[in-house]
């Protein structure tokens, strides 16, 4: 249902780009590379891609973030996630302070101990402060998720969750900016969070360095399974 639910709103948010006016699409984004691979006594390699869509029109925002994981050991696969998350804010104030959103989040990770993750959140945001210097975003909501583990055959029921969010970013010096995202969505059978934690550096204008942090953690998982992944990354960043 909700790789239905995503696709439906992806192709909506293409078709409201494509029909507005070319010279009224403010839209950016970001794709993001990392390959690490080491030979010797040490076999081992991975691979960080990350791709980052946005779009602003009149008082609507739209968010498309796409990232992928690989990661070998000697030959032996040691790490493979996908995920998709996709928002859309509607201001509420002229000052763009206060905004209605609708998120959707999918994840597959192989070495979670789920087949999948989803999430339909629906919620209130307030920006407390946005500058081009720095800006802070908090979020709550509610809606429906769904994790399917993978010591189970049957599909898993969705259940109503809770869902909290920040978002910080701040820029340090001239060519630098620290980013820290945090969020957390649960209720009766399970509770996700997730932090993401940034520090980039620019090249150029469109080229930047990036070092980041990832902390994701369930609250149940199957037996022999870690409750928390950590993903610490260094890709290189392209702004189009």
């Amino acid at each position: 249902m909700h790789k239905k639910l995503a696709l439906g709103l992806a192709i909506s948010l293409c078709i409201q780009v494509a029909a507005a006016e070319e010279t009224s699409t403010p839209w950016k984004g970001e794709g993001e590379l990392g390959f690490t691979q080491t030979t010797g006594n040490t076999e081992n390699q991975s691979l960080v891609t990350k791709l980052a869509i946005g779009y602003k029109l009149s008082s609507w925002e739209h968010t498309l973030n796409l990232n992928a994981l690989r990661a070998e050991d000697k030959d032996e696969l040691t790490g493979e996630s996908y995920g998709l998350n996709l928002q859309s804010n509607y201001d509420l104030s002229q000052d763009q302070k206060q905004y209605l959103f609708g998120k959707l989040r999918y994840e597959e990770d192989r070495f979670s101990g789920y087949d999948y993750q989803s999430s339909l959140i629906f919620g209130y945001g307030h920006r407390v402060f946005d500058t081009e210097d720095r800006g802070l975003k908090l979020e709550a909501g509610v809606g429906v998720g769904q994790n399917q583990m993978v010591v189970f055959d049957q599909s898993s029921d969705s259940q109503a969750i809770g869902f909290l969010g920040l978002n910080y970013r701040q820029k340090i010096g001239a060519h630098s900016e620290f980013t820290q995202d945090l969020k957390v969505e649960g209720g009766s059978e399970n509770v996700y969070s997730e932090s993401n934690t940034g520090f980039k550096v620019s090249v150029t204008d469109k080229v930047a360095m990036k070092l980041s942090l990832q902390i994701k953690n369930n609250s149940e998982v199957p037996p022999d399974t870690e409750k928390t992944d950590t993903i610490t990354a260094v890709t290189l960043v392209y702004d189009f």
